[in-house]
């Protein structure tokens, strides 16, 4: 039997997404949720200058909560729904984690403030950072790593299912995916050329590495030794050892 992966994968998970309509009442729910979260920025950074700082980390810790959630409770959902662990899982986890992380990851484009370095400058600098998103995403592809299974905790509930990813840009990074959206965030901050929009993108890494510590305990529980080697070898987020070769691979888009 074929292993079923992508939007096939989570549309036998989640039944919802095999009905058009129910999908669109998905998306829209999605939507409307990240809208929300993106006005309360805005009501909460004009309160005071420093309330881009504060909103952030507000936000920031209700997507690290859920993270937590997310990973405690995958055992308990699978107990108690049995297959229908992950329609459960999708709708209580899945979706608040990603308004609140896309929030985290868009709002330094709403923030405003002195700017502090030429125009041109800045815009050069904030697009070679958000080339990181979609490079990565790239390379995380090629690696054969299951955005749906793998990035939406699929394997999370069901560990059974999934495979391990540990080649091409997993040998230099263990989370490329994260990398990507800080890099994002960071991106947004030096389009908006003020240190308050920098310092805002600088918060995501809160819940990034919350997550990332999670997703490390939880795959040494499943595999041991095994990733304890792994995590030796590779770095969470930046390769600060092979930063030439990472970079060199992820731009050229060469062979590991």
């Amino acid at each position: 039997m074929t292993q079923l992966t992508g939007f096939e994968l989570l549309k036998e998970k989640v039944p919802e997404f095999g009905t058009p309509w129910k999908c669109v009442v998905i998306f829209i729910s999605w939507f409307f949720l990240f809208f929300l979260c993106m006005l309360f920025f805005l009501w909460f950074d004009s309160l005071v200058w420093y309330g881009p700082l504060i909103s952030q980390l507000i936000i920031a810790s209700i997507c690290s909560v859920f993270s937590y959630g997310h990973m405690k409770n995958a055992k308990k959902y699978r107990e108690k729904y049995g297959q229908l662990a992950y329609r459960y899982f999708f709708f209580h986890f899945i979706m608040p984690i990603f308004v609140t992380y896309y929030s985290c990851v868009f709002h330094p484009l709403l923030v405003n403030g002195e700017l502090i370095l030429p125009y041109w400058l800045a815009i050069i600098i904030g697009a070679f950072l958000f080339l990181f998103r979609p490079l990565t995403a790239i390379h995380i592809k090629r690696s054969g790593f299951d955005n749906v299974g793998h990035g939406l905790g699929i394997y999370t509930v069901f560990p059974e299912e999934g495979t391990v990813v540990s080649s091409k840009i997993y040998s230099f990074i263990r989370h490329p995916i994260y990398l990507g959206s800080f890099c994002a965030a960071l991106g947004f901050g030096f389009i908006r050329n003020n240190l308050i929009a920098i310092f805002t993108a600088l918060i995501f890494l809160i819940p990034i590495f919350i997550e990332t510590r999670l997703e490390d305990k939880e795959l040494i529980k499943r595999f041991g030794e095994e990733h304890i080697n792994y995590i030796k070898n590779t770095s969470a987020l930046f390769p600060r050892k092979k930063i030439i070769k990472f970079l060199k691979f992820l731009f050229f888009l060469e062979r590991e």
